[in-house]
């Protein structure tokens, strides 16, 4: 299974395009939004850019303020609000989610022995790396906003193998 990885989206709706894009021509089963997509109409944007019967799930960053119009727009963009953080799995993997302001706390999540992976936001720099058996990935900014590199991952459940795509 292929999962798609996407944060701090932060309203860039030709960056979301591009990675929806991105996303479908993968053949992506999953989407995983670490946060940071700013105004809760972006949730629609990516859902028409990935298409129908493409799981989505998020949770919210430091940047996502209007908590009741996220619920409303998610509803519509079929998209599954997890909280400050949360769990998803898929294929027989665990997957710890957090948008990552607090650094200590995605180090607590990859340390803990609860999850499989633990993806993360926050720090606009894509980093991958294992912690004793855990993947830790962070896709990087999808806006380009502090680095000015637009970035996505792709995670590969059976391999275990990322791919940071460009966007």
């Amino acid at each position: 299974m292929l999962i798609g990885i996407i944060s701090d989206t932060h309203d860039d709706w030709k960056a979301i395009a591009a990675a929806g894009k991105k996303f479908r021509e993968a053949g992506v089963e999953l989407v995983i939004h670490a946060g940071d997509w700013t105004s809760p109409f972006s949730m629609l944007k990516l859902r028409r850019a990935v298409g129908p019967g493409v799981r989505i799930a998020t949770v919210f960053g430091n940047n996502d303020g209007d908590r009741y119009l996220f619920a409303l727009r998610s509803a519509k963009a079929e998209v599954e609000i997890l909280g400050e953080a949360g769990v998803v799995e898929a294929d027989g993997l665990k997957i710890g989610i957090y948008h990552g302001t607090s650094p200590i706390l995605v180090e607590a999540m990859a340390k803990s022995g609860l999850f499989d992976v633990v993806i993360y936001g926050h720090t606009h720099k894509p980093h991958v790396e294992r912690h004793n058996g855990v993947l830790v990935i962070n896709p990087g900014e999808a806006c380009g906003c502090a680095s000015e590199r637009k970035t996505a991952a792709l995670l590969n459940t059976e391999t275990r193998e990322v791919e940071l795509a460009e966007l």
